[in-house]
């Protein structure tokens, strides 16, 4: 009998359907790299709570063991009521297909719950009087109750699943608390007081609907009510069963039983190659990036012969409706999502990236000193450089960067923050001037930064309020683009900015600033660091470019 990990259910079918085909040989790839950081931080973590638990047993000394041995350590461990089990090995449930190590597995009444560490902010503020479970890592079976801040489910839901399969592994050994719970420890901090655990009930409907789950809608535009983890995750991981099944019985020639599609899981998968070939280089999946068709509106599109750029672009899609509307019940805004495909795929066949929707000039404001800003942003979502171009006469200007190029804690960040603003108030102070950015993303980031009893952050909310300007705003009710209003589309199509390095992108310059915090070698890091200041001056220039262009329409 086979299983599947805790990652199966809440990650692309096609790996696991790629995995059991007799047909499909495994890459002879290296595994993608894990998160730079990650592993180191998931130790400390983990460090931290053997230390402080007043009952722990940390099995993570026997990972060379073999398996019988690290399942019997486990189970003798959650059998003696051990507060906190470190790095257990569940035995696998042959009969219900599944397998799993959690992090942690934590003492909650008279049974244990799952929890995970996770390399990435997990929780937000909010501003309003419900209740959130968390619990601190010294102490982690002691629940404490707050407000004014909850767990990111918008974002982080798929962590619930894996939690769901490590809590249904759990039953099968007979030691699952009564309650379905999990803990996520995230790399933020909860009220200032440092990392904390955050409890999720995984029967909260707090999880968006997989496509099987959602009944036709009554009328368009109705919300769609969310699932718990545990309904998304049972439902999730019965397909994945099934796929294993019906792979390992298929025989060796035997086409594939799914088509690939197009997500955002391949950049880092080692089955893309695979999938690839199966791909016509017209596949909508392939060739629409921007607001992507998600993995069920692409099957029905395929199942309704529309496969293609080319066919997408051709089709009368009021026609289509009434078959299509019924089968993607899940997707608010469906028919909105297919005409916007639509368009898309008909400016890419004409090779027009970028289309004016209005016409006559574009008004935007000016000021005697015109300043740009953007912000650079790490992986665990840590802004760790603002950069700023001054701009002068005919063109010139000069750029300024705060930059901190190490893993930074809450403390760190604000600090960098505040050295930025107060830069900027000085060179604001008595002038008429305007800071342009792309986005509302650096005013979010100062809004977020900014306690209320710090005077330059205070200053600077403030001063974004009447004096930042977002070119976005004024590109998004003028255009349209193919791929996208994104700065790199509009600046290189529209204002023929060009930027110097070959791959320039917000997620190539976090792998940018991995290398410059983690390389071991100094000159690589030396290396990564430039190419970083580079890309975010770039940036810079780009939206005084776009700014100049935009001036000039008519």
């Amino acid at each position: 009998m086979f299983v599947l990990d805790p990652y199966a259910a809440r990650s692309c079918p096609l790996k696991v359907h790629n995995a059991f085909h007799p047909g499909l040989a495994r890459p002879d790839a290296a595994p993608p790299p894990r998160l730079p950081g990650g592993a180191e931080f998931t130790t400390s973590v983990l460090d931290r709570v053997a230390a402080g638990a007043a009952s722990v047993a940390d099995l993570r000394g026997l990972a060379a063991e073999p398996s019988q041995v690290q399942e019997a350590a486990c189970l003798a461990a959650l059998a003696a009521g051990t507060d906190v089990v470190i790095g257990g090995l569940l035995p696998r449930d042959r009969d219900g297909h599944r397998s799993g190590r959690p992090d942690l597995l934590v003492r909650d009444g008279s049974g244990y719950v799952p929890g995970t560490v996770k390399y990435q902010r997990v929780v937000d503020v909010r501003r309003d009087d419900l209740p959130a479970t968390f619990s601190a890592l010294a102490d982690l079976p002691a629940r404490a109750m707050s407000t004014g801040w909850r767990y990111r489910w918008h974002w982080r839901w798929q962590n619930s699943l894996q939690l769901a399969h490590l809590w249904r592994l759990l039953g099968a050994t007979g030691h699952q608390a009564v309650r379905p719970w999990g803990l996520v420890i995230g790399n933020d901090e909860i009220e200032g007081e440092g990392t904390r655990a955050t409890w999720l009930d995984l029967t909260e409907p707090a999880v968006p609907p997989a496509p099987g789950q959602v009944a036709e809608q009554g009328a368009p535009g109705d919300p769609i009510p969310p699932v718990s983890a545990l309904a998304r995750y049972d439902h999730e991981f019965a397909l994945r069963v099934d796929i294993a099944e019906l792979a390992s019985a298929a025989e060796p020639e035997d086409p594939p039983l799914l088509r690939p599609v197009v997500s955002f899981e391949c950049t880092h998968c080692i089955w893309w190659t695979v999938c690839r070939e199966q791909l016509d280089d017209d596949d909508i999946s392939l060739r629409i990036n921007k607001s992507p068709l998600d993995t069920h509106e692409i099957a029905v599109l395929r199942e309704a012969g529309i496969e293609t750029v080319h066919q997408l672009a051709s089709t009368d899609i009021d026609a289509l409706l009434p078959d299509y509307l019924p089968r993607v019940a899940h997707r608010p805004g469906a028919e909105d999502r297919l005409r916007l495909a639509q368009r898309r795929s008909r400016l890419l066949l004409e090779g027009v990236q970028l289309q004016r929707t209005t016409a006559g000039p574009i008004p935007l404001p000016r000021a005697p000193l015109e300043i740009d800003i953007d912000v650079e942003t790490s992986r665990d979502d840590r802004v760790y450089l603002w950069g700023f171009w001054v701009a002068g006469g005919d063109g010139a200007g000069s750029y300024h960067a705060f930059s901190s190029f190490c893993d930074l804690d809450d403390a760190g960040e604000l600090a960098l923050a505040r050295a930025a603003m107060t830069w900027l108030r000085d060179l604001v102070d008595g002038s008429d001037a305007l800071v342009f950015h792309y986005s509302d993303y650096e005013v979010v980031r100062l809004r977020r930064l900014a306690p209320p009893d710090d005077e330059v952050m205070q200053w600077a909310v403030g001063f974004a309020e009447d004096h930042f300007q977002d070119l976005f705003a004024a590109v998004r009710q003028h255009f349209f683009g193919a791929n996208g209003l994104g700065l790199k589309v509009v600046a290189s199509a529209g204002a023929g900015f060009h930027w110097r390095d070959d791959d320039p992108g917000g997620l190539n310059s976090m792998r940018w600033f991995d290398d410059a915090v983690h390389s071991p070698s100094e000159a690589a890091r030396a290396q990564a660091r430039t190419r970083v200041l580079e890309y975010n001056e770039d940036d810079v220039k780009a939206t005084w470019h776009l700014r100049r262009w935009l001036r000039e329409l008519t």
